[in-house]
């Protein structure tokens, strides 16, 4: 649990776990930098410039990024030193966005050039060096939820296998990297392979090796999820691997997961094989969960009952059949757009249009949709958004044509609306995961769609009823 405000040093500092983004930037946390990125330039629409991460981690163990850009960036990398304990104030925070935040908090640090960062040379300095990042333990059966994200892990599990060391070379200069994959598995009922990289590999490995038959328990700290045999993990420059983490309540380093899984394990009569984590996932031997082409007609019930994966996860398309049967008539329904074709929005500058996108004005303007729309079936409904040359094959006319009416409040917007409405297609569905106030959802959104044919969907309904005949009877 999070201690509460202490003074350290004749100052008020604050745990990294109590911070929130409502108590401003009065607080004060001191922490060991436990990870510093080498300087990286970008280049982007609004200029080009230099950034770099920093990862931050207090007494408790609890860890919190910052990434420092342009002026911010260069006034403080050289200040900022591996290794070494800070006093941290006047910063903010900001949800963390974890397709490409490493460490697993859900806020981010915001360091500006109002931030105050001292270096903390007291005695509680040198307490703060053997600190160990908190382990946020995550069930194997859960991975698939990861692919996508650069977020590192923490994994406890029993090994079931350990391979020979071998070694790979790398591409770029044709150098030897020592690696060793595991098998382990843990109360969630599910395996996973594991490839340790170079030291991990060549000393834990060998550890490992010589312990197989008896089983050991591991703590994975710092390890990637990938996408390789359906899910993966591997190990990073920062990961830890503890083999027998304590299960003694009362020793400094008791992993109560670890005990948890020690006693699991003694009740399951030796057995070491588990299904594969990321069975079903698979394709060619290397896949991602989104991305891959899949042409299988789906229901909307499997829509909403798809598992939500890592947000950065490459969507995944699938097919659907449905009515559109309600379109919202106090929506948005388009924005104004470019004329040049890029797409991008514009917004009034005095007499002409201004685009952030593209950073230039324009005299005109057209309207895009951007329409959210519920669809059904016969296993109930869902709603898609559907973007401009989609909307225009359903309300049958141009962003620009319906403007006039939807902006007059005349009757013939809401006729149009209507006569949408109960109109059947075939759609090409982009299943994309999403964060909104810090939950993880699926956002559906239609790619393409196409009247249905009622040839080929009575072909497909006859498919569908033959699987559902004995054979001997569908054989007639």
């Amino acid at each position: 649990m999070s201690q509460g405000t202490g003074m350290v040093g004749g100052r008020r500092v604050q745990p990294i776990q109590s911070l929130n983004p409502y108590m401003g930037a009065t607080w004060t946390i001191r922490a060991r930098v436990a990870n510093k990125s080498n300087m990286r330039t970008y280049k982007s629409a609004k200029g080009d410039g230099n950034l770099f991460n920093v990862e931050f981690i207090d007494e408790e163990g609890t860890r919190i990024e910052a990434t420092l850009w342009r002026e911010v960036a260069q006034k403080y990398f050289e200040n900022i030193e591996e290794g070494k304990v800070y006093y941290i104030s006047k910063a903010g925070l900001k949800p963390a966005n974890k397709a490409f935040s490493s460490v697993q908090n859900d806020y981010q640090l915001l360091i500006s050039d109002r931030t105050e960062i001292e270096e903390c040379n007291d005695a509680s300095a040198e307490q703060l060096q053997k600190v160990k990042p908190k382990l946020n333990v995550t069930k194997i059966g859960d991975l698939p939820r990861h692919l996508g994200s650069r977020m590192l892990l923490d994994i406890i599990g029993v090994v079931a296998s350990v391979s020979p060391l071998g070694s790979v070379k790398r591409k770029v200069d044709q150098s030897e990297l020592a690696r060793r994959d595991l098998t382990i598995f843990d109360t969630s009922g599910r395996q996973v392979t594991v490839t340790m990289w170079q030291t991990l590999a060549s000393e834990e490995g060998d550890k490992l090796d010589k312990m197989q038959t008896e089983y050991p328990i591991i703590a994975l700290q710092g390890v990637r999820a990938n996408d390789y045999n359906g899910v993966s993990l591997s190990t990073v420059s920062r990961s830890t691997v503890i083999i027998n983490p304590s299960t003694d309540e009362s020793s400094d380093d008791f992993i109560p997961e670890a005990k948890e899984l020690k006693e699991w394990l003694s009740q399951q009569g030796g057995k070491i094989e588990y299904p594969h984590c990321g069975a079903g996932l698979a394709n060619n031997g290397r896949t991602s969960l989104g991305g891959a082409a899949n042409n299988t007609r789906v229901t909307l019930q499997d829509l909403r009952e798809k598992p939500v994966p890592a947000v950065g996860t490459k969507p995944e398309y699938v097919n659907t059949w449905a009515y559109v049967s309600n379109i919202q008539p106090d929506q948005t329904l388009y924005y104004m757009a470019a004329p040049d074709g890029s797409n991008k929005k514009v917004v009034a500058e005095g007499d002409r249009y201004y685009s952030e996108g593209t950073g230039k004005h324009y005299d005109s303007f057209i309207r895009r949709y951007v329409m959210r729309c519920e669809v059904m079936d016969h296993t109930g409904n869902l709603t898609f958004n559907v973007f401009n040359d989609q909307a225009e094959v359903i309300l049958g006319c141009k962003a620009d044509e319906i403007a006039e009416s939807k902006e007059s409040k005349d009757a013939a917007y809401d006729v149009t609306l209507k006569n949408a409405l109960l109109v059947p297609y075939t759609f090409r569905v982009a299943c994309k995961p999403e964060e909104y106030n810090n939950q993880t959802r699926l956002r559906f959104a239609a790619q393409s769609l196409k009247p249905l044919n009622f040839v080929e969907q009575s072909t497909y309904l006859i498919g569908q009823i033959d699987n559902l005949l004995p054979k001997a009877e569908a054989a007639h």
